[in-house]
C-alpha cells in the first residue's frame, strides 16, 4: 500500500515539474524574442569643454559612439540632435537581460535533470 501511495505522488510530482517545464521553456522563448529586439550600442553622454573661455563650460552632454580605428579607441560624434534608434538599449541593460536569460537556461538544466531522476524512479517500479 505505502508503494501505491509513493508511486501516486512521485506520478504527481513528475507531472508537476512537466508543467514547470513548459512554463519555463514558454518564458525562455518569450526572453529570447525580447534580446533579439534590444540592439546594443556603445553610445555614451558626455559633456564636453568648448575650448573658449567660457562659464558655461563643459556642455552637454553630447551622445559619442566609442569605436575603434587603426587599433586605437576613438569618440565620435553623433550630432546634437541625435536620437536612438528603435530597439536601441544601454549595453548594461542588455547584459542584464542577458544574465536573466542565462539564469533561465541553468534553472531548465536543473528542472531537466530533476525530471529524469523522477522517470528513472519510476521506471524501477
Amino acid at each position: 500500500m505505502k508503494a501505491l501511495v509513493a508511486k501516486t505522488a512521485l506520478e504527481r510530482e513528475l507531472s508537476r515539474l512537466e508543467r514547470e517545464l513548459q512554463d519555463l521553456e514558454g518564458l525562455l522563448a518569450e526572453k529570447r524574442e525580447r534580446l533579439a529586439a534590444l540592439s546594443p550600442l556603445p553610445v555614451h553622454w558626455r559633456s564636453v569643454r568648448c575650448g573658449k573661455d567660457c562659464r558655461r563650460c563643459p556642455h552637454g552632454p553630447y551622445p559619442y559612439l566609442r569605436v575603434k580605428k587603426e587599433g586605437k579607441w576613438r569618440w565620435q560624434y553623433l550630432g546634437k540632435g541625435w536620437q536612438p534608434p528603435e530597439g536601441f538599449t544601454r549595453p548594461q541593460a542588455f547584459r542584464e537581460e542577458l544574465a536573466l536569460y542565462r539564469a533561465l537556461l541553468k534553472r531548465k538544466e536543473a528542472l531537466l535533470e530533476r525530471l529524469e531522476r523522477a522517470k528513472e524512479a519510476l521506471r524501477g517500479w
